[in-house]
């Protein structure tokens, strides 16, 4: 009896040791999953200029990357592929990439697609669902001279506004550049009462930034934050040298009854779905002075035309187009309706980006509606 027992515990165990032991040659666990996460692409550019295709793969599986291929290619054009051999993407790292071939762009709007292949060698990874992006690029036929867009978000309570109106975003350096600026400035309502020319219309432009503090500032929907009038100085010069995608000229005259009346022509460059914005500033306003010191407000925002959410466009490479808008200045804070100017602006809301910028001409010779 006993003898039987010895025997079986030593087949247990025996047994139990086979099991646990590592096999001589073991084979690789798991799968990789290469998914594309992001697309580095400029999606709006000029007829000509060569776009690097960049982008970010992250490992979602369980097994390294060693190899794929990265593959980009234009409407139904050639493939263009770019070999990756020798790397290490482990799981839950990010693999950034430069594709070895830039897109030369021609004008029109286009569909680049972006794809991963061959994970390790294989003809499919972990997940092939998340193995491609695409995106649509907007490529205007040609460029011409900018004007560039400021848009402050700032109040009469906020001493740091006071402090960057004062020392550095200063009436001086906006009137040494009024040849190559539009500027609109859109008075909040905090910190604390805030500033009494607050409107609802400079609301709907806040929550269209989603600004969360004041003072910001936008240059041609893109969030600023120099603190130095050299560095605002350089990026305003940077900015300026970018051409713009269309033409704008604009009109307007204050009737009898305080009614805005503007018109608008434009002749695009590039195709596509825009915002045409009309807003009326004042050039200088005392009457919402406030509790952070300044005396005097300049280019505030009294009146968007029609309303904030601007007058939707198409429009095609090379054509034309003109817009008539009208709104009443009776209700607002306006001061003094000889001191007042009128930007309009068209922007893509996709990305916020501000195609082009103009102020009007106050020539009632031109307003035929």
């Amino acid at each position: 009896m006993l003898r039987n027992l010895s025997v079986l515990f030593l087949a247990l165990f025996l047994l139990a040791s086979s099991c646990n032991k590592e096999p001589e040659n073991p084979q690789p666990q798991g799968t990789p999953d290469a998914a594309l996460t992001i697309l580095e692409v400029p999606t709006m550019a000029f007829e000509g200029q060569q776009l690097t295709i960049r982008g970010k793969i992250q490992n979602y599986g369980d097994a390294p990357i060693h190899s794929m291929d990265i593959v980009w290619q234009v409407d139904e054009g050639p493939e263009h592929v770019m070999e990756l051999n020798g790397i290490e993407v482990g799981r839950y790292e990010i693999y950034e990439f430069r594709h070895s071939e830039p897109y030369r762009a021609t004008a029109g709007n286009h569909v680049l697609k972006v794809s991963i292949r061959r994970v390790n060698g294989e003809e499919s990874d972990g997940d092939p669902s998340n193995d491609r992006l695409e995106t649509t690029l907007m490529i205007a036929s040609q460029g011409v001279p900018r004007r560039v867009l400021y848009e402050e978000f700032t109040s009469s309570t906020c001493h740091p506004c006071a402090d960057f109106n004062g020392n550095y975003f200063t009436y001086d350096y906006l009137q040494r550049n009024a040849d190559k600026i539009a500027v609109i400035k859109y008075q909040m309502n905090w910190p604390g009462s805030g500033d009494p020319y607050y409107t609802r219309e400079g609301g709907v432009r806040r929550q269209y930034y989603g600004v969360t503090g004041v003072p910001s500032l936008f240059m041609d929907g893109k969030g600023q934050r120099l603190v130095s009038t050299a560095g605002l100085q350089q990026a305003l010069d940077n900015e300026a040298r970018i051409p713009a995608m269309m033409e704008l000229e604009a009109y307007y005259t204050v009737t009898s009854d305080s009614v805005v009346k503007v018109r608008v022509n434009g002749t695009s460059y590039v195709e596509g779905h825009f915002k045409l914005h009309v807003a009326v500033v004042e050039r200088t306003t005392t009457g919402n002075v406030g509790s952070n010191g300044e005396t005097e407000f300049h280019f505030v925002m009294m009146k968007m035309v029609p309303d904030a959410s601007g007058t939707v466009i198409q429009t095609a490479i090379g054509e034309s187009f003109t817009e008539r808008l009208q709104a009443s200045l009776q209700n607002t804070h306006v001061e003094e309706l000889d001191d007042l100017e009128v930007v309009v602006f068209v922007q893509y809301d996709e990305n916020k980006y501000v195609l082009q910028s103009a102020k009007a001409v106050e020539d009632a010779s031109q307003i035929d509606f």
